[in-house]
């Protein structure tokens, strides 16, 4: 069994230092696209409910 080499082991290191980094940002711009569409429902909701008139109740 070889053993690796002290570059090696830096490089494997940095590879995964990126692969973390990479995941953490997919993850904030998979996070990211859930707000924005909530934020287009809330936003369809609240221009729906202003087309609405309210109607009082008169006897």
């Amino acid at each position: 069994m070889s053993q690796c080499n002290a570059s090696e082991v830096s490089n494997i290191r940095k590879e995964a230092v990126n692969l973390l980094l990479a995941s953490i940002e997919l993850e904030a711009l998979g996070l990211s696209h859930v707000i924005n569409t909530k934020k287009e429902v809330i936003q369809s909701a609240l221009k729906t409910l202003s087309n609405v008139k309210i109607q009082e109740n008169v006897p």
